[in-house]
């Protein structure tokens, strides 16, 4: 199944911000598997990096910031292999600076 996942936040009458993802869901390999049903998880579809421009790092927890490092890092390596082999090197320098990993706090 395919579905979209899109996170925002509003400001009534100020602005929007929007996160959105098209996502494939599938069974999950979890450690647990109560009464047998098993649980389901997302695989993102559209590889597009979340800026890091819009995040406050200090608000975020040390696993929030491992996630959204690990789904840059999927961004760059899927998406950068096929800028590279097209030749776009300057997009491809820009998915590169979009993509750094958000150092974790303290």
């Amino acid at each position: 199944m395919v579905v979209t996942d899109e996170p925002g936040f509003y400001e009534d009458g100020e602005f929007g911000i929007r996160i959105e993802n098209v996502v494939i869901v599938k069974n999950a390999d979890t450690k647990y598997n109560f009464g047998g049903g098993g649980y389901l998880t997302f695989e993102p579809i559209t590889l597009v990096p979340i800026q890091n421009k819009m995040m406050i790092p200090q608000l975020l927890t040390p696993d929030e910031i491992e996630w959204l490092n690990r789904y840059n890092a999927t961004c760059f390596d899927k998406v950068g292999d096929l800028l590279l082999q097209q030749g776009k090197m300057d997009v491809l320098l820009w998915l590169e600076r979009e993509t750094e990993p958000i150092e974790p706090i303290g």
